[in-house]
């Protein structure tokens, strides 16, 4: 497993908020796309970023992650672009709703989705309202994730 640096961001051989895409010529794509998507993940827990870069690598997706808002805002603010911006809606240092608000007010035009396991419907409304464009159910997997991927690749063809 990766460990976060200080800032949050997950990170090989300590270079922060490295892409987790690990070269592989035995790796299996299961996927082909138009347009690669890239994707950031911004999940507190490791056990959800692992499962979900796995996941999203398995199908091609350029993927990077995080750990929190804070380091989503200092990834985007260096200049890193994502076509996908997953954004766990419970999170320590602010909420799914603030990281929308603070990357949409940045110039952020991605397609951004909450992840949650259950969310309250002032918390769903206030990330909406933000600027989020949906939802999708945590754990992420190939079954709630393809379609979003899938409707990227065919909008940018």
């Amino acid at each position: 497993m990766l460990p976060a640096n200080a800032n949050g961001h997950m990170s090989n051989n300590g270079n922060p908020a490295e892409n987790n895409n690990v070269g592989n010529a035995d790796r299996p794509v299961l996927r082909n796309w138009r347009n690669k998507p890239t994707v950031l993940l911004i999940d507190e827990s490791e056990n959800h970023r692992v499962l979900g870069t796995a996941y999203l690598t398995a199908y091609d997706a350029e993927t990077t992650s995080v750990t929190d808002g804070r380091a989503a805002l200092e990834l985007t603010f260096s200049g890193a672009r994502f076509k996908l911006i997953l954004i766990d809606m419970h999170m320590r240092y602010m909420s799914g709703a603030q990281c929308v608000n603070h990357l949409r007010t940045m110039g952020v035009k991605s397609l951004m989705l909450g992840m949650t396991i259950f969310c309250r419907e002032r918390e769903e409304q206030a990330f909406l309202e933000a600027g989020g464009n949906g939802f999708i159910p945590k754990p992420l997997s190939p079954d709630n994730f393809l379609q979003v991927l899938e409707a990227l690749d065919n909008n940018q063809g």
